[in-house]
């Protein structure tokens, strides 16, 4: 074991290795990975040199993009197990030296989310709605989207509604599947509901989170359409969909509550970023009371 749950800045040296949960290891025989399996390899991990493992989304989920499409941020996917489960494997893994961190997915929910379902049963203007992204179409009857954002997964990154009286109604935004709406972060509720979230799992002493597109999150007021000469799959400059500067305070606000944990037993939890951002924007999400670390991609995109 190269680490110590009571060494600071432990992030800094360890090696982590990525857990998906459905393919990783099969306790029970019936064909899915779960997390009494994860917990029946802890040592072979131990083994290899591993100082933390990183768990890919296990919370529900319908599984239309791997889990990153959450119903339930503070459960288990009963696919893969239990609470108990999950609070079992925290405590092996800490009794061997090895560190958790899980994923958080903040840009989007699963439409399946009971707030996603709440914003569609009410009406346009409704505090339900105001907790996602969603407009007035554009054109004569509203038949045209917003602006002209892209789905990082291709097409348009917006879905028009069938409101509950039957009639073609406004739409929602989604940078990714169909199905996964993005959160509205002007939204103090949304606000709110992820520091529930990032205590929950903290109490139940997971030692970190992976930001799922760290970057994105805020969008630029008026959602303004891109330029033309926008294009995906090259690091992120000026954009209105990417890296807006109140991702700060946002930042911020988490790293306070992570700090707040800094003399439990457990000892510093802490951030990584997936951000696919040029260094000099980068640097900034790592500002001493912003994130702790990143994933660096420009190593990614060729010349």
């Amino acid at each position: 074991m190269t680490t110590s749950p009571t060494i600071n800045d432990w992030w800094k040296s360890a090696v982590v290795y990525q857990v998906y949960p459905r393919s990783f290891a099969d306790s029970n025989g019936d064909g899915i990975g779960d997390v009494r399996g994860i917990i029946d390899h802890l040592d072979h991990l131990v083994t290899l040199g591993v100082d933390a493992l990183w768990i890919s989304p296990w919370y529900p989920s319908p599984m239309a993009d791997g889990g990153y499409d959450v119903s339930d941020y503070c459960d288990i996917n009963p696919d893969f197990g239990t609470l108990a489960d999950a609070d079992a494997l925290v405590a092996q893994a800490h009794e061997l030296g090895l560190r958790v961190i899980i994923d958080l997915v903040p840009n989007h929910s699963s439409q399946e989310h009971p707030w996603f379902k709440k914003a569609l049963a009410a009406a346009p203007g409704s505090p339900e709605r105001d907790r996602y992204i969603f407009r007035d179409g554009r054109g004569e009857n509203g038949e045209l989207p917003p602006n002209n954002w892209p789905s990082v997964f291709g097409s348009g990154a917006w879905e028009r509604i069938t409101e509950p009286d039957g009639t073609p109604g406004q739409c929602y935004l989604h940078f990714f599947d169909v199905s996964q709406p993005d959160w509205n972060w002007e939204n103090s509720d949304v606000l709110e509901e992820f520091d529930r979230v990032l205590r929950f799992w903290f109490d139940r002493g997971i030692d970190g989170f992976r930001i799922d597109v760290a970057n994105s999150l805020v969008k630029e007021s008026g959602l303004p359409d891109l330029p033309e000469n926008e294009k995906f799959g090259e690091l992120v400059g000026d954009s209105p969909m990417w890296d807006q500067p109140e991702l700060a305070s946002i930042q911020r606000r988490w790293r306070a509550i992570a700090d707040e944990y800094a003399d439990t037993p457990e000892g510093p939890r802490m951030f990584v970023a997936e951000a696919y951002l040029p260094h000099d924007r980068l640097v900034r999400y790592l500002e001493s009371d912003r994130l702790h670390t990143s994933f660096n991609f420009e190593f990614l995109i060729s010349a």
